[in-house]
């Protein structure tokens, strides 16, 4: 199986870790996000729920993988990992003692800083627990951020992929706008828009698009379809993230079954112009927090405030249970914006009488001028 990137492209990756990894005084790394484990070895498998670690050595030194035997296969085509270490199911011995037999094997145990990525939704606690008393000789140091960080500035080749995941995307929204009208289930809509995406070349996405009608859009795009039927007169509400190897476009969307009325209209129109503020502000050298700024204060504007919350998220690599990285677009994010990094740029509002919400959002790409929308789909109020 051929990698989506080129070798050369992997060095790079591999040679900035290790450069962040001795900047944080690190001598090891071990990876658990299956997001790095891709980024880093080209290593693609969706069975992450079961104890697996990527070893990187700061120095130059061969990665060594630890996965179960039904993986091994998929870890060695890439051909990055050189070193591939085996724990079976039934054994004895637990794969936290095996990743501290190879760290001192490796002269990587006793007496040295080990960076773990302690947030990975793939290191279970149990695992955890294991793994921090096997490894009792060593300065344990969180570095969950620190592959996250460099992921933020994506390269051409990723960009190649997000743009082809925006086309996926605006191929998944016109299809739930084509299906959406009275009578019609969600869970069915919901199958429309998975049909015209993997039509389109994607693959699945981190999260299946999370959607609501009527008082469901309360969800706040927290909620997946269901077995209601739409009725003539609700709103409908849409996150959609296209994905093309791994590579994520994110947009939301509003539309309304019938006339949306006055209320509805006023409310989408000042998170349109709230998001068209936002994203008038993009460009590199801006921090994340004066965009938060701008859309915030468009909102107040017109009468509305979101503040407190976030209204944007950083995109692009991702696996099941998010396609969210480290960046935010809030008013206390520290990060400032550099050309290729991508996030979604978003607003919403509940209704006064807490009746339904409505948001809007597109997938943002930060150029060497300015910003650049992932995606065709117009930004006015669908009415079906």
């Amino acid at each position: 199986m051929s990698l989506p990137f080129p070798r050369t492209e992997y060095d790079d990756r591999l040679r900035k870790t290790r450069a962040a990894m001795r900047e944080a005084g690190l001598d090891v790394l071990l990876v658990f996000h299956q997001e790095h484990m891709f980024y880093l070895a080209g290593y693609d498998q969706i069975g992450y729920w079961v104890y697996q670690v990527l070893v990187v050595p700061a120095a130059e030194a061969p990665m060594t993988a630890i996965v179960r035997k039904v993986d091994e296969r998929l870890v060695r085509q890439g051909g990055l990992v050189e070193d591939v270490r085996i724990w079976l199911d039934d054994a004895a011995r637990d794969p936290a003692e095996q990743t501290a037999e190879v760290l001192r094997e490796r002269g990587l145990l006793d007496g040295r800083r080990i960076g773990i990525e302690r947030k990975s939704h793939a290191l279970l606690p149990y695992y955890a627990d294991l793994l921090r008393e096997a490894l009792r000789g060593a300065e344990l140091v969180d570095a969950s951020d620190l592959v996250t960080e460099l992921r933020l500035l994506k390269s051409p080749a990723e960009i190649a992929y997000m743009r082809r995941a925006g086309q996926v995307m605006d191929a998944g929204v016109r299809a739930a706008f084509d299906a959406l009208r009275p009578g019609i289930r969600e869970c069915d809509v919901h199958a429309a828009v998975a049909h015209a995406m993997y039509a389109a070349g994607g693959e699945h996405p981190s999260v299946a698009p999370p959607m609501g009608t009527g008082p469901r859009t309360l969800t706040q795009t927290h909620g997946g379809a269901t077995t209601r039927v739409v009725a003539a007169g609700d709103p409908f509400l849409l996150e959609v993230g296209g994905c093309v190897h791994r590579y994520h476009a994110v947009c939301m969307r509003t539309a309304s079954l019938g006339g949306p009325g006055p209320r509805l209209e006023s409310m989408y129109d000042a998170i349109r112009e709230a998001t068209d503020a936002g994203f008038a502000a993009v460009k590199p050298g801006v921090p994340t927090a004066d965009v938060a700024r701008r859309v915030h204060e468009a909102m107040a504007s017109r009468g509305y405030s979101r503040r407190g919350q976030h209204v944007g998220y950083g995109i692009g690599l991702g696996y099941p249970p998010t396609w969210i990285d480290s960046l935010r677009i809030k008013e206390t994010d520290t990060h400032v914006l550099q050309p290729g990094m991508t996030f979604l740029l978003h607003s919403g509002l509940v209704a006064p009488d807490a009746s339904f919400y409505v948001a809007l959002g597109d997938p943002v790409l930060v150029t060497e001028t300015g910003a650049e929308r992932l995606t065709a789909l117009d930004r006015d109020l669908p009415v079906r």
